[in-house]
């Protein structure tokens, strides 16, 4: 299964209680962040349909509809038919895979999130659609992309821009889903980092973690401070090792003539 860039709607039923941070916590090396402006909402015409096997699907496709589901809390799902070619329009003109999508069906206006896409893994083609029905006031858990600002002291001094996080799980009301969270990266220096507890979000919405982690770092060597060789000791300098290996050498180098003139002498008789 595969869609838009990015993630949809996620069900909350989990083993593990995720950690819900709103905001930003008071930290000293706290860099400035912002949320992106808010979603628009698009709209399209659907019609109903039965739910049956795959044959039933494929004659939908023939006649150019596109099957799908809308999925209500409490309520029974709904079996629908739509233009395809219509949704992937509106994706590819917000560029943002978390637009509300409104349902046009028999009069009623279902105001939807997707959930899952299934498209033709040759053509690309949707294939098939979950609609996730939201109202406003309700809380979804939403993927989010991340984007950076600005450019980082780091890479100002050599260092290289490295997003390590490229979405983040958010909590938020279902109509005041931000189409990225954007990081300024301005102030960021080598070898530091930006933490998921870190973001600044929209009023209301929370970020989703079981444990905190790095979003955005620069990469490169820090540089060193330059210490200077220690002063020679006073009453003159080390000779260097070469030089004072040649001087002892020389007494050896001088003792040979001596002996060769010891030879030469003749003996006393």
């Amino acid at each position: 299964m595969s869609g838009p860039k990015g993630s949809y709607v996620q069900g909350m039923a989990s083993n593990t209680r995720p950690r819900a941070v709103s905001g930003f916590a008071g930290v000293a090396t706290l860099l400035p962040h912002r949320a992106e402006e808010i979603m628009e909402t698009y709209s399209i015409n659907a019609e109903s349909r039965t739910i049956g096997g795959k044959g039933d699907v494929r004659k939908a496709r023939a006649k150019g509809s596109t099957p799908g589901v809308i999925y209500r809390a409490g309520e029974a799902a709904v079996a629908v038919g739509f233009d395809g070619a219509a949704l992937s329009a509106i994706f590819r003109k917000s560029n943002d895979p978390n637009t509300i999508v409104q349902i046009n069906l028999g009069g009623q206006n279902f105001p939807c999130l997707i959930r899952e896409i299934q498209r033709n893994p040759l053509s690309r083609r949707v294939e098939h659609v979950d609609f996730h029905h939201v109202k406003p006031g309700e809380r979804v858990r939403v993927r989010v992309a991340v984007t950076t600002s600005g450019r980082a002291a780091g890479v100002r001094a050599g260092g290289q821009l490295r997003l390590l996080a490229r979405a983040v799980n958010l909590m938020c009301d279902s109509y005041q889903v931000p189409a990225s969270v954007n990081i300024d990266v301005t102030s960021l220096e080598t070898g530091r980092f930006i933490k998921a507890s870190q973001l600044e979000l929209p009023e209301g919405a929370s970020i989703m973690f079981a444990q905190d982690f790095n979003v955005v770092t620069v990469e490169g060597k820090v540089k060193e401070e330059v210490v200077a060789d220690a002063a020679p000791a006073a009453g003159g300098t080390a000779a260097p090792a070469g030089k004072a290996a040649a001087g002892k050498a020389a007494p050896a180098g001088k003792a040979a003539p001596a002996k060769a003139a010891a030879a030469k002498a003749p003996a006393k008789k």
